[in-house]
């Protein structure tokens, strides 16, 4: 037999992806899992929302069929992301300025959008915040693209350092590529304000670059999406060309539907043509087509307007439990005077919370205390619950020490 495999490195597991599968295998009846991004009720479990089980009935009454979709995805469903994204009426929509494709998720979508940049744009640089979702550097070197970083935090680790930011977007060269958080910033929950996104368009639209937002958590922070939507819509209206890669993992529970949408936003219709054109190219050699399943169920709920006020109403449950969950959490650090400062958890936004817990105290968490989290500090607050909060809390305690 020839070795052809002999040389294959092994490659440890996925830091995250690693940490939830060890976390499942421990028996531990106390265990608290605050490692993947996805949502959970108040008991702990998957929720699956209300208006998607009726999209679900409704498709199966319809009898779809499966054949293939077009290179594009589904039309009704396109269109119902760029309604969603950038508003009923905006100016980038009706002069046609927009070209959508379906993606696989936001990671699909984010990925066809670096192979874009390597294949069409390939003298760009790419900046991307200094803690950011680690699969931003790992796409963008998989795709060949240059990348470098802006400072984002501040030395605690727990805000935005908006100074030391500007001044890096600032003093990147001109066409330059920003990667932005549309909101809801992965990992850190640490977000710019309404005034510093206009600081930031202005400075972007002076230097001639190019912003690619990473829109993975609309809905998930005020629970209203057009709210969320803010800096996407602030710069469209301002009429910079840009890139938004979405999912809708999060706001519509359909995780494992890869259910997504990559929006080019550009200078005329002459320019959509072509960009649209290339973009089927490069999904032809990666995934050929999307699945449908999602992006119907995605279609027939925002495309009904009571179904779209149900899911806008089961979307804001969600992110009111998330800040509900933040806000109790922040409450039981200060009852319990555990060491630190934590008021950032609760002006931190999302799903995520960047702590500022250190990777010693996390690894003792988990060996003493059976909670599993991120070494860097991150926590997935769907992981808290009424009925854990207070605990996680206590096991901070008795670690850290107290302020007394």
């Amino acid at each position: 037999m020839s070795g052809f495999f002999t040389s294959v490195p092994l490659e440890p597991p996925n830091s995250i992806l690693g940490l939830a599968l060890e976390c499942r295998k421990d028996p531990a009846a106390d265990k608290i899992d605050l490692t993947i991004g996805a949502y959970r009720d108040d008991t702990g479990k998957p929720a699956v929302l209300e208006c998607v089980r009726s999209a679900e009935a409704l498709l199966f009454s319809q009898k779809p069929d499966h054949e293939y979709l077009g290179q594009d995805g589904l039309p009704e469903f396109n269109k119902a992301a760029q309604i969603l994204m950038f508003g009923q009426g905006s100016s980038v929509l009706s002069s046609g300025r927009v070209f959508t494709i379906q993606g696989i998720s936001g990671t699909g979508s984010l990925r066809l959008a670096c192979d874009f940049l390597a294949t069409h744009v390939p003298s760009a640089k790419v900046f991307i915040p200094e803690v950011t979702w680690p699969n931003h550097p790992t796409m963008l070197a998989a795709a060949h693209v240059e990348q470098a970083t802006y400072r984002y935090l501040d030395a605690a680790g727990t805000s935005l350092n908006f100074s030391a930011m500007l001044a890096d977007i600032t003093t990147a060269p001109e066409g330059s590529i920003i990667l932005l958080h549309n909101c809801a910033h992965n990992p850190t929950g640490v977000d710019p304000s309404e005034d510093e996104w206009r600081q930031i368009l202005a400075v972007m639209k002076a230097r001639n670059q190019l912003p690619f937002f990473d829109n993975a958590y609309q809905g998930f922070v005020t629970g209203c999406p057009t709210k969320d939507a803010f800096p996407v819509r602030l710069f469209a209206k301002a009429g910079l060309e840009m890139i938004v890669a979405c999912s809708f993992a999060k706001n519509f529970g359909l995780y494992g539907e890869r259910v997504g949408a990559l929006h080019f936003v550009c200078a005329n219709t002459q320019e959509v043509e072509k960009v649209g054109s290339q973009l089927r190219a490069l999904a032809r050699v990666l995934y050929s087509t999307c699945p449908a399943y999602g992006a119907r169920l995605v279609a027939a709920v925002l495309n009904n307007d009571q179904s779209r006020g149900e899911w806008e109403a089961q979307c804001k449950a969600m992110a009111d439990r998330l800040n509900s969950v933040r806000a109790s959490l922040y409450q039981a650090l200060v009852d319990l005077k555990v060491k630190g400062t934590w008021k950032h958890v609760i002006e931190q936004r999302g799903m995520f919370s960047y702590t500022g817990i250190s990777a010693a105290v996390v690894a003792r968490l988990k060996n003493e205390h059976h909670i599993y989290m991120l070494s860097n500090g991150r926590i997935s607050l769907a992981g808290l619950n009424s009925s854990n909060t207070i605990r996680f809390a206590e096991k901070l305690a008795l670690i850290l020490g107290t302020n007394e």
